[in-house]
């Protein structure tokens, strides 16, 4: 299943969360299909793929004491459209 992450920080905070980029470990489990940056913003989209609720439970939780983090199950819109005709 596909999940987009959103993860947004305080500006004071960028310094902080390039570190922790840095030395982010994807957990076993989880495949990292792309990431996007907010070019005017403090926030970073990443779009993920994992069946596994552990690993996602483990891609998920860092980084809490720096910003905040959503995650929403999605899929493309065609599919999804496929889904609902029926």
């Amino acid at each position: 299943m596909q999940f987009i992450s959103i993860f947004t920080w305080e500006p004071g905070k960028t310094g902080e969360v390039r570190e922790a980029r840095a030395a982010e470990k994807i957990p076993d489990g989880v495949r990292v299909i792309n990431e996007w940056v907010d070019l005017v913003g403090n926030t970073v989209f990443r779009l993920i793929e994992t069946d596994d609720p552990a690993a996602l439970l483990m891609i998920s939780s860092p980084w809490g004491d720096l910003g905040y983090k959503e995650v929403h199950p999605v899929m493309e819109a065609k599919e999804a459209l496929k889904l609902l005709k029926g």
